[in-house]
């Protein structure tokens, strides 16, 4: 006899990387309640299931945060944060800084839950069956899930403090890099991702 596990409908991981692009696309509105709860919700679900991951994914982007800052403050004309002086950050400035850099941050999270849950042999080959869905086939050598796996890899493995010309070493032979099939969509894929759209849709565009 089938369990009920076994007889409930499984997406498998192209729907799942699927969705996480729709609510990756969902954050992308203009300034407004909505973009806030969708920064808290993306924040929140990192914290408490990529911890580590999104630490890792912010201090990469450390860099990024501190010209995002500076030309936000120097840049944005408004109310100046301190009076006495002719020119420098803005009160308007500062608010434009802080929402980019919680956006971007909510953003580092969602990849961060992403490369959590789902390892890169499945991701990359989610990635294959999104951008070809009807084919049988493997990624080949030159392929964008196969480029995007390399760099989620190395992204992974950053050299120690110091030691950044190993990347500049020349590449030795390594083993091909595995992918995991990722079967065609079924009817509950097609439905969970056009459900998913719809929600979508009606996120960005009802008031």
């Amino acid at each position: 006899m089938r369990t009920h596990d076994a007889m409930r409908p499984q997406l498998h991981s192209a729907t799942w990387l699927a969705l996480w692009l729709l609510w990756l696309i969902a954050g992308q509105t203009d300034a407004s309640p909505k973009q806030e709860i969708w920064v808290v919700v993306s924040l929140l679900a990192a914290v408490l299931g990529a911890f580590g991951h999104v630490l890792r994914l912010l201090r990469r982007l450390r860099w990024l945060f501190l010209v995002m800052a500076i030309t936000f403050l120097f840049g944005t004309p408004g109310r100046l944060l301190v009076d006495d002086l002719s020119g420098g950050p803005t009160v308007e400035g500062l608010h434009a800084a802080l929402r980019t850099g919680l956006h971007l941050a909510a953003m580092a999270g969602c990849v961060a839950v992403l490369l959590r849950a789902m390892p890169l042999p499945a991701l990359a080959g989610a990635m294959h069956r999104i951008l070809h869905p009807i084919s049988a086939g493997r990624p080949g050598p030159d392929s964008f899930a196969l480029r995007l796996q390399l760099v989620l890899r190395d992204l992974e493995h950053i050299p120690a403090r110091g030691r950044w010309r190993e990347w500049l070493a020349p590449v030795a032979e390594s083993a091909p890099l595995a992918v995991e099939p990722c079967p065609p969509f079924a009817r509950a894929d097609v439905l969970a991702i056009t459900l998913g759209l719809c929600a979508c849709v009606l996120w960005i565009y009802r008031g």
